[in-house]
């Protein structure tokens, strides 16, 4: 465990999920998905019970390419963070990051630390040599943070995703490690 201090003077604590966290998890996901229209699934869709997301945090504390990380604000679960190991042989090489924040906490500086956390992560890892992402292309905010830690963005696909019949373009970007 970590403690980190926010622009704002709060001090947020940083750990590795444990699969006793679950249902706060799932509970998180579905409050922070109605926030935004930029994360891949909306409010109430994140469907795991909570025996489905505590073998999900096992399984990903056993893969060496994988890691989540939960911030926590006032002993409230602010961020949920992650990078996501494959599993094929010919990918092993390779995660996946997301992150989601919730929205009271926006702009205090836990997207930055979050990735500073990730990319070490997988700078300490042999394994990892790839990370990759999707971002909603007119999430400008995301864009530059990623672009701030070394992320090239590797190109668009238009109208990937839909929410309430709009349409959004996703970027595609990926960091060398």
């Amino acid at each position: 465990m970590e403690t980190k201090e926010l622009k704002n003077g709060q001090i947020m604590t940083i750990r590795e999920a444990m699969k006793e966290d679950a249902s706060d998890i799932i509970s998180y996901l579905n409050e922070v998905a109605g926030e935004t229209d930029y994360l891949s699934f909306g409010q109430g869709e994140f469907a795991f019970s909570a025996a489905e997301e505590e073998k999900y945090i096992e399984e990903g504390a056993e893969n060496s390419g994988s890691v989540m990380l939960l911030c926590f604000i006032d002993g409230k679960l602010a961020s949920v963070s992650q990078l996501i190991g494959h599993t094929k042989k010919r990918e092993l090489h390779t995660s996946e990051l997301a992150i989601s924040i919730r929205e009271k906490f926006w702009g205090l500086g836990i997207g930055s630390i979050n990735m500073e956390a990730l990319i070490q992560y997988a700078k300490n890892s042999e394994r990892l040599k790839l990370i990759y992402l999707e971002a909603i292309s007119e999430n400008k905010r995301a864009i530059n943070l990623y672009k701030k830690f070394g992320f090239i963005e590797a190109g668009e696909i238009p109208a990937l995703m839909q929410v309430d019949g709009r349409y959004f373009d996703v970027t595609m970007m990926y960091l060398v490690i």
